[in-house]
């Protein structure tokens, strides 16, 4: 079987890399690397070893450990939303529980810089257009630890 760890530091998956390969999980030979397969939602092949490392910043590789991936898929039309004035600490997990509360959510991402913090905004999917007009309704302007979120449309899709 396969499985990805997601960290929120390099240092710590790496360290998971150089601590746990060749170790035994159930009298099974651990094989860890890096997630290759370009995020952590749907398409691939899935990654390494139990805990193959991704958290947030750059490996040695120059790709990015952080979260899943930004869409890069089509979003059906109004179901993607723009999430800005995020707190700088929030992460895509927190992200998309807050954002459950208007309907089933895809996927949720925030967007970092090329040193691995975010940037303020991020991109949340939800599976129908009536939950993500539900989130704009319901949460633009409401205040999520200690911002009020701008909730719209994303432009970009």
């Amino acid at each position: 079987g396969r499985g990805i760890v997601i960290y929120q530091k390099p240092q710590d998956a790496q360290r998971a890399i150089r601590e746990l390969q060749d170790s035994e999980l159930n009298g099974r030979p651990l094989k860890i690397r890096e997630d290759r397969s370009g995020g952590g939602f749907g398409g691939g092949r899935g990654g390494g070893g139990r805990h193959s490392g991704r958290g947030r910043g750059r490996g040695r590789s120059g790709r990015h450990f952080y979260h899943p991936a930004p869409p890069t898929e089509a979003a059906p039309e109004g179901t993607q939303l723009y999430v800005g004035n995020l707190p700088y600490g929030t992460n895509w997990k927190e992200l998309k529980d807050y954002f459950s509360t208007a309907g089933e959510v895809q996927r949720a991402y925030v967007k970092v810089s090329e040193a691995g913090r975010s940037k303020g905004f991020g991109i949340v999917r939800f599976a129908k257009k009536e939950d993500a007009e539900k989130a704009i309704a319901s949460l633009n302007g409401v205040e999520f630890q200690g911002r009020a979120l701008d909730v719209r449309l994303d432009s970009k899709v």
